[in-house]
Parts: structure tokens; sequence; C-alpha cells
């Protein structure tokens, strides 16, 4: 063999070996600046195909675990049932407690109300409660959400989970915090190159030498209108056919800052706005109730709009918090005394979080990372909301497509462990979803299923099949499995 070929040969085996024993030797360490992870190069090469891992895990094994939920049990067994309704879990002192709020926290898994819609349903029906509970200022899914019609302006700025910029900012209750401006965002189309002046005596020229085209760039749009956002009432299951308690949640507003309001398109009324942090509250509730309120701000004045909450005085409320893209890590972005100022006005009796699928990833086996950043996530909560119970909800089955067609994402048993060890590990309630629809390749047979009951993305539920999971969830809430 060319010495000249046997020598780099041996150094990048060399190297390599050298590279896998200090990979060995450098335990994980999970930090906020500069994480770092196991690196198991060699075990990796005697590891089982990916098909083969799935099915390591045996997920009905992983029970579910109400008993953390007690708290929220009890309470519920102290609300008085409506008129010939009977009672969702048995007592002897109904009436004690007069509401009840839900906090259901998870990514596009719920948008447009999945699941939550029913949930409210089923709870509203046998003890009261009018309203969908809080709602954003702006939200991608607003036409897709059919219990409550909603509508804005494009000049807001919007701040989430998924924001990039503005981390020093706090969020609001819903993950957001949106901020009146002079302008929108929008995309700036670039200029591309000019391909059809490629002519056959330009073939020869390298592909490198074409000009690439460039990345889209946003630019701000100035508008000469203040931001609006009006809500309608919708009569639909999980909706309600008036408005009756209405608020105003925000802060940071100026001195003297002004917000104007229309019920049922009347002439618009001015409301002022106290200055302050962190939470601040307007009752905008009117003297009988409304069909649609409409409410506009100064574009001069930057206040922090969280949204508003259709509720009533009594009965069960549950409040549908998307975020799509979102973990479930990194929670702390709602700052601990903001979580605490909406607590003394929402009074939440239970916080759901329904979290996993955007971590999954099939070609990932050890989700030890995700679980210490999520345990941080539910002491901020638990912080913020002492004695209030957490319902931790797995992830659900998910498809992927390889050669001989749709098969369970090879991790998702994986993270389902670690989803019931956490919920071990922090005192929380656990609800195995995904051994509950059925477990491997189950996603397959509710797209199959006729009328189907999930999208064809092998992902995501309809609404047929959020209301087949509400229906498993209420079960399991009210202990009636």
């Amino acid at each position: 063999m060319n010495r000249n070929f046997l020598r780099p040969l041996l150094i990048i085996g060399l190297a390599a070996v050298i590279t896998g024993i200090i990979a060995l030797l450098i335990p994980a360490w999970d930090n906020s600046f500069f994480p770092i992870k196991k690196m198991p190069w060699f075990s990796a090469l005697l590891s089982h195909n990916a098909a083969g891992d799935s099915v390591s895990v045996d997920t009905g094994l992983i029970e579910h675990i109400p008993s953390a939920l007690d708290p929220f049990t009890k309470n519920l067994a102290m609300l008085q049932p409506l008129s010939g309704q009977q009672p969702l879990v048995s007592s002897t002192k109904p009436g004690r407690k007069k509401n009840l709020r839900v906090a259901y926290y998870s990514d596009s898994t719920i948008e447009g109300d999945l699941i939550t819609a029913p949930l409210r349903h089923s709870f509203q029906s046998v003890y009261g409660g009018s309203g969908v509970g809080m709602v954003p200022i702006t939200s991608i899914v607003a036409g897709f959400r059919q219990t409550i019609r909603h509508s804005f302006s494009k000049n807001w700025e919007s701040i989430s989970f998924m924001s990039s910029a503005r981390k020093d900012m706090s969020l609001g209750i819903t993950g957001y915090t949106f901020i009146p401006r002079s302008y929108y965002t929008a995309q700036r189309a670039v200029e591309q190159p000019d391909t059809i002046a490629v002519t056959s005596d330009t073939l020869a020229l390298a592909a490198a030498d074409i000009p690439k085209p460039e990345e889209p760039k946003t630019q701000r749009i100035y508008v000469d209108y203040d931001p609006w956002v009006e809500y309608k009432t919708a009569a639909v299951n999980g909706g309600a056919a008036d408005f009756r308690q209405i608020r105003l949640f925000y802060s940071h507003a100026p001195e003297n800052a002004k917000v104007s309001v229309s019920y049922d398109s009347a002439p618009m009324q001015s409301f002022y706005l106290s200055s302050g942090e962190p939470v601040q509250m307007l009752d905008l509730s009117p003297v009988s109730p409304v069909k649609s309120i409409k409410l506009q701000f100064s574009r001069h004045d930057p206040i922090h709009v969280y949204g508003m909450s259709f509720d009533s005085r009594s009965g069960v409320h549950v409040d549908n918090y998307p975020i799509r893209g979102y973990s479930g890590m990194y929670f702390s972005r709602i700052h601990e005394d903001v979580l605490k100022g909406f607590q003394r006005h929402l009074a939440y009796d239970l916080v759901v979080l329904q979290y996993g699928e955007n971590v999954s990833n099939p070609a990932v086996r050890d989700y030890s990372n995700y679980k210490s950043a999520m345990k941080r996530t539910i002491e901020h909560i638990k912080k913020a909301l002492p004695g209030v119970p957490i319902l931790i909800v797995s992830a659900h089955d998910r498809s992927i497509r390889d050669a001989t067609g749709y098969h369970t994402s090879p991790d998702i048993p994986h993270l389902v462990k670690t989803q019931a060890e956490l919920a071990k590990e922090t005192d929380c309630a656990f609800f195995n979803l995904y051994e509950a629809m059925g477990g491997h390749n189950s996603m397959i047979g509710l797209v199959s299923q006729k009328p189907p009951l999930a999208s064809s993305d092998y992902t995501h539920f309809n609404r047929r099949g959020a209301d087949y999971v509400a229906g498993m969830l209420l079960k399991f809430i009210t202990g009636d499995q």
C-alpha cells in the first residue's frame, strides 16, 4: 500500500479513537449556559435499529398517577351541580365552593380550543359557568377557533416563548405579551437572481458564480390608526351565547393612558388604565350581557397587554393556552410575580401541562436533559401557585414514515417513560395518553378510521379526535376509569 496514503489514514483512525475515549470520560452536565450531553459513540455502533428500540419500553407498565389530583377533585366535590344534573364526583358537602378554574397549557395540539372546549363543555354542563376564559389579543388560529369569534388589527407586537428577542420582558399567563404599535412588520420581497438570463452561452459558469437567493427580510410598515381587538360570542359547545364578566389584564400603562371600549357596536367609552406592574386588571363587565366587545388602544402607549377573560362568577372555567412549537421548557419567562398576580385574580385549581411532541426526535433515546428542564418549569409554577396541583399529560403517539410505511416514532415510548418519571419525582399527576389511545402505532388507526380522528400528518388530532381525548381525560380527572 502507498505509504503516502497509509500514514494519514492511521492518523485519522488514531484521532477518532482518542476522541471516542475522551467522549466516554466526559460526564454529562446540564446547565443553562453550555449544557454537555453524554456522547456514547461506541455503544451507538452496537445499538439496535430504531424500529426495535421503539418497543424496548413497555409503556403499558407506565401507570397513570391520579393521587396528586386529590386537591382538585375535593374542590370539584364541593361545587353545587345544576338542577337535574348528577355530580361528576360524589360529595356530601356540595355548595361550599362557587367556582373552579383550570389552566391548560400545550402546543399546537390544543390550538383552536381543541380538547379544552369539550372539557369546558362537560364541566359547565354539570356545574354551570359561562365563557371561554382567558383569550389572547392576537392569535394565528383565530379563524380556526369556533368557541369565540376573534379579530384584530395588524399593528400589535407579539412576544411569546418562541420569540428570540425581548427575553427580559415577562410574558403573561397566556404565554404572550402584546404591545400596541404604530406599525406592523411584514416580510420584504427580496430581488432574486435573473435566472432567465442564463443561456446556453453561460452554462459553463460554475454554480458558485450564480448569486444565491437572499433570506427574506422584515420591514416595518407604519400606519395612522390605533390598534384594536374585537371579540364576539359563539353559541356552540364550549363557547358562550353572551359575555357577562369581562376583564382586561395588562401592565406598564403610562400615566393617563386609556382604553376605548364599545359594547355591541355602541359608541366608544373611555376607561383610564392604572399604571404599575406586574399585573393590573380592569373590570369591563357590562350591566347586562352583551354579544360583542371591541377595544382600542393608543398606538403611542407601549402598554403590556396580556389578554381578556370572559367568564362568570360561578361554575367551572377552562383556559386554553396553546403555544405552537413550544416544548414546555423555560417557563420562567412568565415571571413569578406575574404568575402570582394572575393567581390573585383567576384563582386556578389545576394546571395541565401537555407537551413532548416538539422535542420528539426519532434518533433520541435519552430525554434526561428534557426532564431536568421540565423540573425547573414545574418548580417555577409550584413556587408561584403554591398548593395548586399539576397534571402532566404524556406525549401522544406520532408516526413517521420509512420505506415500509408509517410507524410510531421510535423515541416516543422513551419520552413517555421520562415524563412518567418526571411526574413521580415532582409529585405531579400523570396521564399516559400514549397508552390510553392504544400505544404503539395507534395514531395510524386514528388516521385510517372512518371518520378519521387525526389528520394526515400522523401527528395532530382533528376535532373528533380531540373530543375523544377530552373524554378520556375527563374520566381520569374525575376518577371514573
